[in-house]
């Protein structure tokens, strides 16, 4: 596209103007810049938005475009009307745009006047090109005040508003839990948290945050108080479980202080806030949630080989945020879980309706944003229109659903807003204000007449002209136009003398001569301001209208949620049908209990029928005869973590309401889901693999409860053998004598089988071995297992033979003796069972070493080679080894 004239005149002065010499056009973007310091400035000249110095070297690598200079300023450009695309890629960077446009006469002499009308930020983007529809584009804020950590998201595209708060001690668990749970696109903090080592920990993990710091002063808890009461018109916060000295009001206030200065909104569509307790829901710590691979994959992050992807049947944005939103808050209260059992029942034993359903949801735009746009005056007629289309649905499906048990709120007031609609935009409306075609013809008489004149402006005028050679009898009179005397009436000079007086003389040619008239003006004022008429009632009567659509925004907002809890409630129906699931029986008890139990993601992406089931049941009812801790044993890639996932996947789906991957369930609802497995650094924070398993261990041994689920894999295989064992022997001890929760410990120490405690049982990957061929069978079977395989799994992976021969025979040799290293006096662990209370890690149990000092030194005698020792290094061997032995 050829650059405007604007843009080339600012080139050209710039190339007049002397080396360093700033031309005015240049002096003005430095003027507004000045301003706009933590933004990318888009300042328009013409047909594109031009970036100067820094934002232009930043921009052009973000977006791979081309760097100019405009004398000795870099420069890049993109055209206005593909600016979205670009504005869309750097919110994604995390980058804020201010957007600086041209508000005085492009055609007036001189600088055209310029300010910026809009900042865009991640946190606070409202264009559907910005955002992802199945997701929500949370802005978030924390702060700390008197030892009280208050947290606040809002998604001003929805109106969804949620606070929380924790103890200032508690912050290293929970800032980090909240930030993977509403995963916001921007993060509001105080300056005083800027080198908050919690903090900037949980940020280096969720580096794609924009981050934002503020002075302190800001996040008044007064001030914001007031805020919250006048954006929600109440007298008092009581109703959203909040007074004045709440934790949660100084970042919610916040928020709203800062999308009115950034977005110039004031939202009024949201009108409250929802404050949660963690008891609400079940809790999972984010390394838990990332391991689980509950809404994205550990691989790259997408949506791809997740539970998500299982369950994601929605065909609505709505239904896919909510979708989304269970998953991550799992319920805790069996009622509200059985109610949406319930629903997801109905469809699934009625499928004549969900197929209905999920064929006109597939026509429902997004009503929550839409009515958001509306809400803010940001809706064009498009999406007035598809607000109605959408409603139009909706009102079909719901004739279905209200005798089906399903609550909606009363359906008079989406027919009259559908009617509303209707009666007054046109099918296929303009989208600018400025084009015209938006209103129907009857809405508005004026409209109607304006448009009369404007579409009928020959017939008008040959009306006219046919009334006034009835009345003159002057049969060659003519009505013509031309540029400079606008409309007159031609008579010949041979009718002079039949002119009437009401004629005005305009004009006297050789010929003929040229009148008008009082009437012919009023029709030529009427002609010419017909268009300008038209746009400027349309424009009205649109925004009107809008204005009317708006007042019922609440209702349009609860709408949507109901439209998403029954697109969601059918998706799971449809998800349950498909995969062969069970609904599961849960209930306030403690035991859980699988027949036919998989994993619904593995099993998704095999073939059909080749993923073996397995059972599993616990319990840690007192008076249950069912074990609570599973220890289980077996070789590598025999399915160990694939049926620890499995099963707290089923644990979590049973919460959130969902049929179940089994043939039977009964689970105990759960407070904690925690999930120890996989080997990861943190190398930015200098933590090691062995580190940051310790560290997630740590933290689950610190805060399960009995009602907890707890899986765990390979504890302490991060450090040497005899270490490892120790850490794991003594972690199954707290589990078993402390904590009494539900859990499953995968390990490859086998000594650990020797654990004697009444509320364990062993289990282990079962293999068939015939020959010299070793199979997995992927089947869980009770009791213990003797072999890892690790040596036959790496022959799988391709190590050279003479490796593999060599480690059988090391193997062979350390094997020797082997059962006689865990003390025969270990003692059992029945001995060892005290209550929480009293510190049942006091005690332990006495483990000796793996392997006895004659094995250590026979085998070193075995893997030396004399004939490379001088006589020197020999006698040095021989007086450790006696050294070694001589403890005897």
């Amino acid at each position: 596209m050829a650059r405007s004239k604007d843009a080339l005149v600012a080139g050209s002065v710039q190339s007049r103007a002397e080396p360093g010499e700033l031309t005015p056009v240049m002096l003005q973007y430095l003027s507004i810049k000045e301003e706009h310091k933590d933004e990318v400035l888009f300042f328009r000249l013409g047909d594109f938005y031009e970036m100067f110095n820094q934002d232009a070297i930043e921009v052009s690598r973000l977006l791979n475009l081309t760097l100019t200079h405009r004398g000795a300023a870099p420069m890049c450009g993109i055209p206005f009307h593909a600016a979205k695309i670009y504005i869309a890629r750097l919110l994604r960077c995390g980058k804020r745009i201010a957007i600086c446009e041209q508000i005085g006469d492009p055609k007036a002499k001189g600088l055209t006047e310029r300010k910026v009308i809009e900042i865009i930020t991640p946190g606070t983007a409202l264009e559907s090109e910005y955002l992802d529809g199945g997701a929500n584009n949370f802005l978030a804020c924390l702060c700390l005040q008197k030892g009280r950590a208050g947290f606040a998201y809002l998604d001003v595209t929805t109106s969804d508003f949620f606070a929380t708060s924790w103890y200032e001690s508690d912050m290293e668990e929970n800032f980090s839990k909240e930030i993977g749970r509403c995963h916001p696109r921007e993060l509001l903090l105080p300056q005083s948290l800027e080198k908050n080592e919690i903090v900037q920990n949980t940020l280096l993990q969720n580096e794609e945050i924009a981050v934002s710091y503020y002075p302190d002063w800001n996040f008044d808890q007064s001030l914001s108080y007031k805020r919250l009461l006048a954006q929600f018109k109440t007298v008092n916060l009581q109703g959203f479980s909040l007074d004045e000295k709440s934790p949660e009001v100084a970042p919610a206030g916040f928020l709203l202080d800062y999308l009115q200065k950034t977005a110039t909104t004031n939202a009024p569509h949201v009108t409250g806030i929802k404050v949660y307790r963690d008891s609400q829901f079940v809790i999972m710590d984010d390394s838990s949630r990332r391991n689980l691979e509950i809404v994205e994959n550990l691989r790259d992050g997408s949506s791809q080989f997740s539970l998500l992807e299982c369950l994601s049947h929605t065909e609505t944005a709505m239904g896919k945020r909510l979708l989304r939103s269970w998953l991550l808050y799992p319920l805790t209260n069996v009622e509200e879980i059985r109610g949406r059992q319930n629903h997801v029942e109905l469809f699934v034993k009625n499928r004549n309706l969900l197929e209905f359903v999920h064929e006109l949801f597939g026509n429902i735009l997004d009503i929550e944003r839409l009515a958001g746009r509306v809400a803010m005056e940001r809706a064009h007629a498009k999406d007035v229109q598809a607000l109605r289309a959408s409603l139009e649905n909706w009102l079909k499906v719901r004739e279905q659903l209200d005798s089906c048990g399903f609550t909606h709120t009363e359906k008079n007031l989406a027919e009259q807003i559908v009617a509303l609609i209707k009666n007054a935009i046109l099918e296929d409306p303009a989208t600018a204000l400025g084009e015209g075609r938006i209103i129907k013809e009857g809405w508005s008489a004026e409209l109607d007449e304006y448009r009369r004149i404007h579409d009928n402006v020959n017939k008008i005028l040959d009306d006219y002209a046919e009334e006034e050679k009835a009345a003159t009898g002057i049969q060659n009179l003519r009505i013509r136009s031309n540029s400079l005397t606008g409309y007159y009436i031609e008579i010949t000079r041979g009718k002079s003398e039949q002119v009437p007086a009401h004629f005005i003389l305009r004009r006297a040619l050789t010929n003929a001569d040229r009148y008008t008239t009082v009437r012919l003006q009023e029709i030529e004022k009427q002609i010419g301001e017909a268009e300008l008429k038209i746009t400027e009632t349309e424009k009205a009567l649109f925004l009107e209208l809008r204005s009317k659509i708006a007042e019922h925004t609440n209702y349009l907002l609860q709408t949507a949620k109901e439209i998403a809890y029954a697109d969601v409630t059918s998706s799971l129906a449809y998800a349950a049908l498909l995969h062969g699931w069970v609904k599961p029986f849960v209930d306030n008890s403690k035991d859980f209990i699988i027949k036919g139990g998989r994993h619904p993601v593995v099993e998704l992406h095999l073939p059909s029928g080749e993923f073996v089931p397995n059972d599993i049941e616990i319990s840690a009812e007192k008076e249950s005869k069912s074990a609570y801790f599973a220890l289980i044993t077996g070789p590598n890639m025999a399915g160990k973590s694939t049926y620890l996932r499995q099963n707290a996947l089923i644990a979590l789906l049973a919460q959130i309401g969902s049929f179940v991957p089994a043939k039977e369930a009964h689970i105990g609802a759960v407070d904690r889901i925690f999930c120890r497995v996989g080997a990861s650094d943190n190398l930015a924070r200098g933590e090691s693999t062995f580190l940051v398993e310790m560290t997630e261990t740590a933290y689950i041994l610190r805060t399960a409860t009995e009602k907890s689920f707890v899986i765990m894999d390979e504890v302490g295989r991060g450090t040497s053998t005899e270490d490892g064992l120790s850490i794991a022997w003594a972690v199954s001890e707290y589990l078993l004598n402390a904590l009494k929760c539900k859990t499953l410990f995968a390990t490859h120490y086998h000594e650990l089988t020797r654990l004697d405690h009444p509320s364990l049982k062993l289990l282990c990957m079962e293999v068939s071995e015939e020959a010299d061929k070793i199979t997995f069978l992927r089947k869980i079977k009770e009791g213990a297992s003797e072999n890892s395989y690790g040596i036959h799994v790496a022959s799988l992976a391709g190590l050279p033979q003479s490796v593999i021969r060599r480690a059988n025979e090391i193997l062979n040799t350390l094997q020797k003796g082997a059962d006689s290293a865990v003390s025969e006096n270990a003692g059992s662990l029945q001995t060892l069972q005290t209550s929480a209370e009293e510190k049942p890690l006091e005690k332990s149990v006495s483990m000796p070493g793996l392997f006895s000092d004659e094995e250590l030194v026979l085998d070193e005698i075995l893997s030396c080679d004399p004939d490379d020792m001088t006589p020197r290094q020999a006698l040095d061997l021989v007086a450790r080894w006696k050294k070694s032995l001589s403890g005897r």
